[in-house]
């Protein structure tokens, strides 16, 4: 059997007062201050064959080149293979811009740069304090969750309470301790969109993911590492108060305290780490549709002059952008985008990240193809929402409208056999 050895490490990552914020059109300011602070942690683990690191992000989610230059980096500081790194984001709304969205904050450079680096020396930290460990893990049941899919009285899905919806009511916890049993690290995996705060609030914060690591922190000594679910479709069940964000964190952080003690722990793990890229089908751009929904915003502009609200403003400048950016791809344009899933395994425990805004029904399915498993979106990179095949039918903001801040243009309906397939295929290995 293989001897398990973990390192932990964590960093603040909390940007400037002054960053813009991310997650929300229409904020008429960068931040004006600071709600309580952002982290990095990082957990690496060996079984002196293979070795990978975990790390957890408080930000809204990172895309494809930031993540290699992550990894890239990492790598050359820690020899630590680059495609065994997992780099999960909580998607809180209330962190600042780093990867480019239409209409949701303009990153700044100089923030993005240092974040690349301090996650590097996280990492660092992580590899160089390794020791004797051991990980159990558990699941808990928990209530902060809800579908946020409703179809109105008009039979159009907009974004709203669905009570009688789909949602995961499970929190997955694995708990890694020290030769002595004392707790290192505990990682734990809800579906629950970091939302509780609105567009309204200007001051940063790790939303609920940041309230509930605090109170397990708190409560154990250990550093808690948080890797958002498959929550593209799923809202929290409270929101609008820093009051809500302590209860809900507290709420989360209960059902990952009252199984700690009876997980059973082994600390002769062996590690497994695999992925596959694999290539999601694009829709064709519409540089119709693109112009018409531009000349649409332009007009509205027009009529409402200078009592046009910011929100507005941003989305009519988005949609001028789009307009552009589909137009210059037209004639030749992208027919797939690639989307890594990667499988960690740590003795019988299985972490599947995926990099994108995933609807909960597919987290729940890739759950069940095997005991023991934790699915994490947000993670590698964020393509988007990706959405079920019968979403697409449906339609609401998140098939017909996010992709436009995203990029130019949607995934189709087959990302989510495509997604499970390889997702099996990668389990069974």
């Amino acid at each position: 059997m293989a001897k398990l050895y973990v390192g932990v490490a964590r960093t603040p990552i909390t940007p400037p007062v002054g960053v813009d914020l991310t997650g929300y059109a229409g904020r008429p300011t960068g931040c004006t201050g600071i709600h309580d602070d952002l982290y990095a942690k990082a957990l690496v683990l060996s079984d002196g064959r293979t070795s990978a690191a975990i790390v957890s992000l408080d930000l809204l989610s990172l895309n494809d080149e930031q993540i290699a230059r992550i990894r890239e980096d990492a790598t050359a500081r820690t020899g630590i293979p680059s495609e065994n790194m997992l780099i999960g984001a909580s998607h809180t709304h209330s962190g600042p811009a780093t990867q480019p969205l239409r209409a949701c904050g303009t990153p700044d450079d100089a923030y993005v740069d240092a974040l690349v680096a301090w996650i590097g020396d996280v990492l660092v930290e992580a590899a160089g304090d390794l020791r004797p460990a051991s990980i159990g893990y558990c699941s808990a049941p928990t209530d902060i969750a809800v579908n946020r899919r409703y179809r109105g009285p008009d039979g159009a899905i907009r974004i709203a309470e669905n009570v009688g919806g789909v949602a995961d009511h499970e929190v997955g916890i694995l708990r890694i301790a020290d030769d002595v049993g004392y707790p290192l690290a505990i990682i734990f995996n809800h579906a629950c969109h970091a939302v509780v705060m609105d567009g309204n609030n200007l001051l940063v914060s790790a939303d609920w993911p940041g309230a509930a690591a605090q109170c397990v922190e708190r409560e154990t000594g250990a550093t808690a590492l948080f890797l958002q679910g498959c929550c593209g479709n799923i809202n929290p069940r409270e929101q609008g108060s820093f009051e809500a964000v302590e209860r809900l964190g507290d709420t989360a952080a209960r059902s990952v305290l009252s199984t700690l003690a009876s997980i059973p722990a082994v600390s002769d793990a062996r590690i497994v780490v695999a992925r596959e890229v694999i290539h999601l089908p694009l829709q064709p751009p519409d540089v119709d549709a693109a112009r018409a929904e531009l000349a649409e915003a332009e007009q509205r502009f027009r009529e409402k002059g200078s009592k046009a609200s910011t929100v507005e403003i941003q989305l009519m400048e988005a949609y001028r952008d789009l307009a552009d950016a589909v137009a210059a791809i037209a004639d030749d344009y992208p027919k797939f985008v690639s989307f890594e899933i990667q499988r960690v395994s740590v003795g019988d425990a299985h972490i599947i990240a995926l990099p994108g805004e995933v609807f909960v029904e597919i987290g729940l399915a890739i759950k069940a193809l095997k005991p023991n498993v934790l699915v994490a979106g947000y993670a590698n990179g964020n393509i988007g929402y990706v959405p079920t095949r019968s979403a697409f039918d449906e339609g609401g903001y998140e098939v017909n409208v996010a992709w436009k801040l995203y990029g130019k243009q949607m995934i189709t309906p087959d990302a989510e056999e495509l997604i499970i397939a390889s997702a099996r295929r990668l389990l069974n290995e």
